[in-house]
């Protein structure tokens, strides 16, 4: 019985070209403290490969993250690049669209994280800022460009989220794009400058969206609930 057995829980990579064996190899990548998270939880962690069939994928899944990475292609929002959103990959963008799209429909449980944040965000009809330091009212955001701040975020407390962690929570922060609009979903949390930093789907089962990285600060109780609901 699945309630009974470790849920199998997905997580997307990314592909980037790195020396590694050979110059210039195209590597399947995932920082490992998201399977290390997934197992803390008692889940098992399955790494997700670009271009696999969407719906055979999620027939074998008790759940899925949808990890952080690289910018979003600003076409799939309906504007140019700005010349700091540099490292794109449509393919990967269409590819974990149609994951988002399907696990909704499905009622996977689903966590999204920093890119997987912004991606459902677009998925589901909304758009982002393509670079914070330069969008009024953000500037000073929090760290990017590879180093790494910490900021508190106010969370709603009637969401899910705060039923999880909170209604206050000190999130990380090292991304230089952030959500402008999230569509149709619901905004339950925000940082003191107004970034939108969690969403929700009202009516998925178990759907959780932050701009932060909870598998980095060892928050453990996001992990939990995943697992939690993919025993369901």
């Amino acid at each position: 019985m699945k309630g009974l057995s470790a849920p199998v829980i997905g997580v997307t990579t990314s592909v980037n070209v790195r020396d590694y064996e050979t110059p210039e190899q195209a590597v399947v990548m995932l920082p490992a403290n998201y399977p290390v998270a997934i197992r803390k939880a008692g889940g098992i962690p399955i790494l997700l490969t670009e271009g696999d069939d969407v719906e055979s994928l999620l027939d074998r899944l008790d759940g899925i993250i949808i990890a952080g990475g690289r910018d979003i292609d600003p076409s799939r929002y309906g504007e140019e690049p700005h010349e700091r959103t540099n490292d794109i990959r449509p393919e990967q963008d269409s590819w974990e669209s149609s994951l988002i799209a399907s696990a909704i429909e499905r009622d996977l449980p689903m966590l999204c994280v920093c890119r997987g944040h912004q991606l459902l965000s677009v998925e589901r009809g909304g758009r982002l800022h393509q670079h914070l330091p330069e969008t009024p009212g953000h500037q000073k955001h929090g760290a990017s460009a590879g180093n790494w701040s910490h900021h508190p975020v106010k969370i709603e407390e009637s969401s899910l989220l705060a039923s999880v962690i909170g209604t206050d929570t000190i999130a990380n922060s090292g991304h230089h794009q952030g959500v402008a609009d999230a569509g149709d979903l619901t905004v339950v949390a925000r940082t003191e400058d107004g970034l939108i930093e969690a969403v929700e789907l009202p009516d998925a089962s178990f759907l959780l969206s932050m701009q932060w990285h909870p598998e980095m600060i060892d928050q453990t109780k996001v992990f939990d609930a995943l697992i939690e609901a993919a025993r369901v």
